[in-house]
């Protein structure tokens, strides 16, 4: 099939609907379902401490109601259904310590999840509505984020928001049972709220983007529940997303690709509290630093990569914890210095300021090459007259999935445990590892709030 043939009125909203409209959870392939579980534990891990950020402190001071009927993680404050997804989308992204999918080519369980959440604790559904509804808003914005392609993203458009809006829509139109013109109408108000752009990294306004997807997703589906009217070929119709987001047409091709797969368990996890595009070439030293290299011996580093990732994580001179965290030079840095790059109080202002860090930054380099994948890093490493080349790629998801879970439990219950304390981080941490057994969403919230 041509990838540049014209799409007919509303083949893809339909076709995404005939696929997951009425998926169950016994629908969901084992490796799904394990893949969606840890997708909802590990944002509840990074939404903990990202809950007590000082942009998400903002947002709640600006959103909070007594009587809202929804959670802010982390805190005693509530809020309607709307803004719970908004807020709670932001925390989940502000220490920039949640998943990425290399299919929809964001992160992707942050604009979704607060959006099923939110309208699960309101609905008072339980714990396998919420697993279902993940998988069909991944999906779904899996499948239109492929589709889109790269050259979305290198324009300046931040994916995570621009096509997570679709997932949080979808999930929520599963979730309030639409059909599929209700269906068709939830994707029409979705593609008139993508939004976000790159030119905001680095600032409390890239968290905000996937909570306003989260949010604007949702909506979507609420109007649309209510007969609210749009178009379900504003995705890849005339004057739609993709020819206004300046891509032209949808890639038919890579949307048949997953016609018979799942894009779930391509789920990729961060162990560093940091841009998963600094990832590989923090692995790739820290490989020669465990083979009994000192960082006293390092004289430099160079770091290739595509040239494409320099307008993500390319901040040369980091003047702060949040810039440190997109910057290939600070991060070497914090690593060559001493710091454990998967501690969330690296990334904060004082460590990047320090002077012992300052003086290893002047030891990288960068370099580029558009033949390298964008997930991918070769380090030369320069040590007491010995030269290192280390290659690593971080876009391989796991294929264990029992060893990834270990991890990622592991993980939650650092991050979690300073913000609720080790019994109550236990107690929530067990809930969401057999989440298909929690029987209303609301008890789940209360234990990702803190008992005072």
């Amino acid at each position: 099939m041509s990838s540049d043939r014209a799409p007919a009125g509303t083949e893809l909203t339909d076709a995404l609907w005939s696929r997951f409209g009425s998926l169950t959870r016994n629908d969901l392939p084992a490796d799904v379902a394990t893949a969606a579980k840890h997708c909802i534990l590990d944002w509840f891990g990074c939404a903990l401490p990202g809950s007590r950020e000082p942009l998400t402190e903002i947002l709640r001071d600006e959103f909070a109601v007594a009587d809202g009927a929804c959670s802010l993680v982390g805190s005693s404050h509530r809020s309607d259904p709307l803004r719970a997804a908004m807020v709670n989308g932001a925390a989940g992204h502000a220490l920039d310590f949640d998943d990425t999918s290399i299919v929809m080519g964001g992160h992707a369980t942050v604009p979704l999840l607060p959006a099923v959440l939110a309208l699960a604790e309101e609905r008072g559904r339980s714990g396998a509505d919420v697993v279902t509804a993940y998988v069909v808003g991944m999906e779904v914005q899996s499948r239109i984020g492929t589709s889109i392609g790269g050259e979305h993203y290198r324009k300046g458009w931040h994916t995570t928001s621009t096509m997570g809006v679709f997932g949080a829509a979808a999930a929520s139109a599963w979730l309030l049972g639409l059909d599929a013109a209700g269906f068709g109408a939830t994707m029409g108000i979705a593609a008139s709220n993508a939004s976000g752009v790159k030119a905001n990294f680095g600032t409390m306004t890239k968290p905000l983007h996937p909570g306003q997807a989260a949010e604007r997703g949702l909506l979507a589906a609420r109007l649309a529940s209510r007969g609210y009217t749009a178009n379900a070929a504003a995705i890849d119709g005339n004057q739609g997303l993709a020819q206004a987001a300046g891509v032209g047409s949808l890639d038919q091709e890579r949307i048949d690709h997953w016609d018979a797969a799942w894009a779930t368990p391509k789920t990729l996890f961060k162990f560093h509290a940091a841009c998963h595009l600094t990832h590989a070439g923090i692995d790739a030293t820290t490989s020669v630093l465990q083979g009994g290299v000192a960082p006293s011996d390092i004289s430099s580093i160079t770091l290739t990569v595509n040239p494409d990732i320099l307008d993500v994580c390319g901040i040369v001179d980091p003047a702060n914890g949040l810039e440190a965290k997109f910057s290939l030079r600070g991060t070497q840095a914090l690593l060559l210095a001493g710091y454990d790059t998967a501690a969330v109080d690296t990334f904060t202002d004082g460590p990047i300021g320090d002077a012992g860090v300052r003086v290893e930054m002047d030891k990288v380099q960068i370099e580029t090459d558009a033949e390298l994948m964008t997930m991918r890093t070769i380090a030369t490493i320069d040590a007491a007259g010995e030269e290192h080349r280390v290659d690593v790629d971080v876009s391989r998801p796991a294929t264990d999935l029992d060893v990834q879970g270990r991890r990622l439990r592991a993980k939650f219950d650092a991050l979690a445990s300073p913000v609720l304390g080790a019994g109550q981080a236990a107690e929530l941490g067990e809930a969401l590892e057999a989440v298909d057994d929690v029987v209303a969403v609301d008890a789940l919230m209360a234990m990702a709030c803190p008992i005072t």
